[in-house]
């Protein structure tokens, strides 16, 4: 996702060099054990690139999850860019931990709001089950049945559903654990 920076001219033309960060990244992910992917012979389903040179690839999925940086600027200023390549009715989730999901599309169409939610997987995701769903007051209702469905009956995940507060439910649970 992040090219390289001080890339030579000949580099800067060099969709290779321009990826491998992303490359190195995807290399030791298929090599890690135990595995990351729950089907290490389908790893040709994942592209490499990068939010420069392919972002508008993403005009051609139906879910698109943001997982940047733990900063509500960030996440909007990607929610703005994505609202001008997403396709309508394509699904949008934000993988934060704890930003409230309202804020991060503050400043959204009510088009996007509405295939907007936040979807919490647990490190690793192969491995941990739960999967918090976290729409905001904007968000369909059919939007969340379609997501608590695909996480459950294709992802295999324990679903709950979240009310869009602070760190959402496993968070604040293990806080107060932990204190």
């Amino acid at each position: 996702d992040i090219v390289p920076p001080n890339l030579s001219e000949a580099e800067k033309d060099d969709p290779r060099a321009r990826n491998r960060i992303v490359q190195a990244l995807y290399d030791r992910m298929a090599k890690a054990r135990p595995a990351n992917l729950a089907r290490a012979d389908r790893g040709d389903l994942i592209t490499i690139g990068n939010t420069e040179d392919d972002f508008d690839k993403l005009a051609d999925c139906d879910w698109i999850v943001e997982v940047i940086i733990e900063q509500l600027a960030p996440k909007q200023a990607l929610v703005e860019r994505l609202e001008k390549v997403r396709k309508p009715g394509a699904i949008v989730s934000s993988n934060t931990s704890g930003i409230p999901i309202k804020d991060i599309v503050a400043n959204a169409s009510d088009e996007f709001k509405a295939h907007f939610l936040g979807t919490h997987f647990f490190n690793p995701p192969r491995y941990l089950k739960l999967l918090e769903i976290i729409p905001t007051e904007h968000t369909s209702p059919e939007v969340v049945d379609f997501m608590v469905g695909f996480g459950r009956d294709v992802l295999g995940k324990g679903v709950v559903v979240c009310k869009d507060t602070p760190n959402f439910i496993a968070n604040r649970f293990i806080a107060i654990v932990g204190s």
